[in-house]
Formats: C-alpha cells, structure tokens, sequence
C-alpha cells in the first residue's frame, strides 16, 4: 500500500500515512487536534481545512491528491459555502502527499472543563483498610494467614497472585513487619514492606465530552488532587447516538473507543498522582460513573443495542473490575468499581447524582437537572422518585453553532445586549473583563461556547431581536442585524475586529433554533414528569454538571429550560455525578445504597408518554 507525507500548518506537525486514510484520522496521528461534533458526518463544518498548492514545506501538495468531493461535502457547500481550496477533513481521502494549513475556527483549543466536585460530606467508610503486622522468624504463608486473620478478626481471605508473590519474598526476611492492604474485608490486594499507613483511591466521572477525575486520601476522606480533559472519543462524535453509530458502522468500532477512554484514564491517572508526588500504584481502588453508553464502552460492552427500540444494556447492575483486566495501569490488583446504571439512557452518572444529593431522603421534591449533551432529570422526594433522559444535543457544547466552540480559551462565554441602541458587551474565556473594557485586537474571540450562546439568545429575546417563536423580528434596525450570505437573518456577536478567526461571530437562525430545541427537551421532560408525580412545580430546582455550574441560571430561565420555581431556589451544585463516585469511593455502603435505590427510582420514557408532542412543539415557543 502507497504512503503518503502529510504536513500540517501552522503547527508543522508532520506523519506518514498509508493511501486512503481520512484526512482528519491523519491529523489525529499527528498530533494536531481538529475540531469534530458530527462525528464525521461532514454535517457540521467545524473541520474544514485549506489544501495548499505547490511546493510546500517539503512536499508536492495537490487539491488533486485528494479524494473526489463526497455527498456530505456537496451537501454543505451547498449550504453554506466551500472556498476553492477548502476541503472537510472528516470526507476527504489521502492519495497523494499533501500540506494542509489548519485555519485557528478550526483547531481544538486548550479546553477548560469545568468539573469542580462538590462539598457533600460523607461518613469514611471505605472497602480498602491497611493493617500492620509483626513477622515471625519461621513463619509460613499458612501459618502467616491463620494468624493475621485471628489478630484482626478476618476470614477466608484470598491474595492476590502479585501480593502473595510480594509477601512470600518478605516472610522470614523482613524485620520491620509488613502492612497488607485488604479490599472489602474479603481480599489482600497489595503487601508492603513496613508500615504504610497511606491508601489512596480514584473517583471518575466519565462524561461524553469530559473526563474528570478525584485523587482522595482513603484515610481522611480529603481531595488530595483533581484532573479533567477532553474525552478523546469526541474524534468519534460529539454525542452519545453518533458514537453508537460508529461502533456499527466499524468492525473495531467498539474497540478504537474503548482503547481511547482507557488511555486517558491512564493519562489522567498519571497526571493526578505526579501533582502530589506519588505514583500510579499508590491508587488502590477506583470508583467510576458515566452514562450508559461511556460506562459500556469503558467496560467494553456491546453498545450497538443502545441504538435500537427497545435500547437494552447490556448490563445494569454494579460492576467490581480488576485495573489489570480493564488496562488500567494503576495497582493491578485494585478493584474498579462501577456503579449500576438505571436504563438505556440514564446511566450511572444519574445514579451518581442521586446518592450525592439524595432526594429520598428529603421531603421537598426536588428536580434535578444534570445538563449535558445528554440530559438526565430527577424529581423526586422521599415518597416517590422519577428519572428521565432527553436528548437534548450538542449545543450546549457549542455544537450544531455556527461559531460554536468547546468552552476553550477564546470562547464567548457571557454576553449582553443593551435593549435600546443592541450593542453587545461580551466576555471570553482566558480574557479578564468585557470587550468594551479591552482594546478591540487584544480580545481575540474564537467562537462561542454553550454558557455564550445561552446568554446570547436569552438577551436577544429580551432585547426584542428574536420573537418567542425564535424568529428574528427583520423590521429592527441595527447594524448588528443583517442578512447572511445564505439570504437569511443574523446578529453580530463580535465584529471581526475583535476575533483570532478574521471574521464576524454571528447567532444565525440555525442556532437559535439548536437552542430552542435543546431547551424544549428540558423543558418538556420536566413538564412530563411533574404531571405524572401531580405536582405544578418542584420546590427546589438543582442544576448539576460542567454546563450546569457555568450557565446564568436568570437566562436559563428566560429561555424555559426548567420551571419557575424563584431563582432563589435555583442551585447549581457542581459535578455531583462525580461527587457521587468520590462518595461512593470513600464510604462502600454509598454503593448498597446506589444499589438499591437503583431498583426504587421509575424510569420514564418521554416519548411514550400521554402528550409528549404536544407538548414538546409548544415548548419550542420561548415562555
């Protein structure tokens, strides 16, 4: 098979690569990350990259040495527009040696992920406990065993392989006496030399864009470090249905993921410990959630069937794992936990979030919102307890934006919309302050993120620039409302003065209609639930996850995405799926609780209910 040299500008990133081979997958080889949320569909736009002519850089470059434009790509030229030199790098093929400059729209930036752990307190009470003992002289493992387990009141423990293997070099050697480490009152997983008393576990929360992790000290229960990153199977898509479509359509679908996830939770893993100084193996368990389709793939499991009626996991109860049979590069004898997962699409995430907040042991009902690509709702109180998922997708990561964008450096993350004269103040990600306050070349904006368009939209609507029915109102005259180059209205976010891309960042109808519909599915799966529960609204609302946490709660509300309870009685609550794991990691009997209430919580399928059309095209219309 013929290979071909790719370079890539400004970057000067350089690979060789067998003929064929996606342009985008070749970028990825190299190091250079491009952006991708349509999972390769060519839908998005976000990849596009221009093919340069000539001599260039040490190769002979061709637009020619390119696959033939596919349907996807004439599809969107058609519809917004290709230049003769651009080219999608999630269609075009690799048949010739190429030099590809990556234009700054679309590159990946340094992502910013917002995953902070929240405060819940939890009784310590974990399945890894540290014991300290004298070594006889003529001691065997029989006799070593029968005696630890009188002193300690223990039995019919098992050893892992490595630890006997570790403890047998050290019977009748050591004379500082060894501490073995015992998982779950049932295994010794690890035997040290002396007395260690130190034992340190992993909380992970596995999103479909982020992966966060908690490094806690089993002792006192403190966080002794914290790490997030992009989840690199967003090369794969953006959402959870294009991730599912992809383990179909590849034979090693399936595997390319699960290989992905598990490199880099081994790369956070090594990160986290280098922050306090220690190593992979002083993690002696992990504790681990994510949605239905992130828990399957990190554990391996078929997920083909997630994407057809009527979405069966593949398994639903907790799962104990060992490091080693998962590819984890911490202790190999440490167990992985799982938790339970609750249906097709309200995963082990959701169960996170239920034992870190409890709603069943309170008497208010309350309607918890975990917003993400994939959103995951629970009302509840102590007497009876809902769950539900909508799809809500991708545009609260910036996806399906025109000049969308993950909340990176750049990103417009806040904006406002004076009502009268329609200015726009924004801020960005990595820039102190509003543009008006910086000077118009220093501000540098990329695109807009999910908390950027929310805002965005929410002032455009109060500022009378869009109906309720997301319609823009033409008959306004600014010099920020304009027809686009397809014929249709937009609004001027940044000039491009104020951009690292060269070009106006605009709110086109599109989007808006990306934000109507995400909000409609919050909207209407709350509406659905409360119905069913008899009730007019929750009495708290709480707002949990990465998004949850950014977004202003007041446009949030302008737009419909939950019901008015009073803002006073709005809560963001930060990763509580993630404080649910680092919980659950730190008190084992969390993990009977998931367990059980796992069993209790009704799940409701939306679709399915009495109304849901009804009700979904009415809430397209903003309240």
């Amino acid at each position: 098979m013929s290979s071909h040299r790719i370079v890539f500008l400004p970057s000067g990133f350089e690979v060789s690569v067998n003929e064929g081979i996606l342009l985008r997958e070749a970028a990825h080889l190299a190091g250079e990350d491009i952006e991708t949320i349509c999972g390769g569909k060519g839908s998005c736009g976000k990849c596009r990259v221009r093919i340069l002519e000539g001599h260039e850089h040490g190769v002979e470059s061709s637009m020619l040495h390119l696959s033939p434009f596919s349907e996807s790509e004439r599809s969107y030229a058609d519809r917004y527009g290709l230049k003769p030199d651009e080219r999608l790098s999630c269609q075009a093929q690799v048949i010739g040696d190429v030099a590809v400059f990556v234009p700054e729209e679309s590159r990946v930036g340094r992502f910013s992920p917002q995953k902070a752990a929240g405060g819940n307190k939890v009784d310590i009470k974990p399945a890894i406990a540290k014991y300290h003992m004298e070594l006889s002289p003529k001691s065997d493992w029989e006799q070593f065993l029968s005696e630890f387990e009188a002193g300690f009141g223990l039995h019919d423990l098992i050893i892992d392989p490595h630890a006997k293997t570790s403890l047998a070099n050290m019977l009748g050697q050591s004379s500082e006496g060894v501490t073995l480490t015992v998982w779950d009152d049932r295994e010794i997983i690890l035997a040290e030399e002396g007395w260690k008393e130190k034992a340190y576990g992993l909380a992970l929360d596995i999103g479909t864009t982020t992966v966060a992790g908690y490094l806690c000290d089993l002792g006192d229960g403190k966080i002794v470090a914290s790490e997030a990153m992009l989840n690199p199977q967003v090369r794969f898509g953006e959402d959870i249905m294009t991730r599912i479509a992809y383990a179909k359509e590849n034979a090693d679908g399936l595997a390319e993921m699960n290989q992905e996830i598990i490199y880099a939770v081994n790369e956070l893993a090594r990160n986290i410990t280098l922050q306090v100084g220690l190593t992979l193996d002083d993690i002696a368990e992990m504790v681990v959630v994510g949605n239905t389709v992130m828990h399957h793939i990190f554990l391996g499991l078929d997920i083909v069937q997630l994407g057809m009626y009527p979405f069966p996991p593949a398994i639903e109860t907790s799962v104990n794992r060992k490091a080693s049979e998962l590819g984890l590069e911490i202790l190999p004898s440490a167990n992985v936990h799982v938790l339970p997962i609750e249906a097709a699409f309200v995963g082990a995430d959701n169960v996170g979030v239920m034992i870190a907040e409890e709603p069943y042991n309170q008497d208010e009902v309350l309607l918890i919102i975990d917003v993400g690509t994939n959103g995951e709702l629970i009302l509840g109180n102590r007497q009876r307890m809902l769950s539900a998922s909508c799809a809500t997708g991708p545009a609260f990561e910036g996806g399906n934006i025109r000049f969308g964008m993950r909340a990176a450096p750049g990103a417009i993350d806040r904006v406002r919309i004076d009502c009268h004269a329609y200015e726009v103040s924004f801020s960005t990600i990595g820039k102190p302050g509003w543009s008006p306050e910086i000077n118009t070349d220093q501000i540098q904006a990329r695109g807009i993120c999910g908390s950027g368009i929310i805002d965005a939209v929410a002032e455009m609507l109060g500022a009378g620039i869009i109906r309720k029915d997301g319609g823009f109102d033409k008959s306004l005259t600014s010099s920020r409302l304009r027809a686009g180059q397809d014929g249709k209205p937009e609004f001027v976010i940044a000039w491009a003065q104020e951009t690292a891309i060269g070009q106006d960042i605009t709110v086109v109808q599109k989007d808006v209609r990306a934000i109507q519909l995400a909000m409609a599915a919050m909207s209407t799966g709350a509406q659905l639930m409360m119905k069913r529960m008899g009730i007019e609204k929750p009495d708290r609302v709480l707002l949990a996850g990465a998004f949850g946490a950014v977004i202003d709660p007041r446009r949030a509300l302008k737009l419909g995405m939950f019901p008015d309870c009073g803002l006073s009685s709005v809560e963001a609550v930060g990763n509580a799926a993630g404080d649910g794991a680092r919980m659950a990691l730190l008190n084992k009997e969390k993990r009977i609780e998931a367990d059980r209430v796992v069993r209790e919580v009704e799940y409701v399928e939306l679709t399915e209910e009495p109304g849901f059309n009804e009700a979904f095209v009415k809430a397209t219309h903003f309240p």
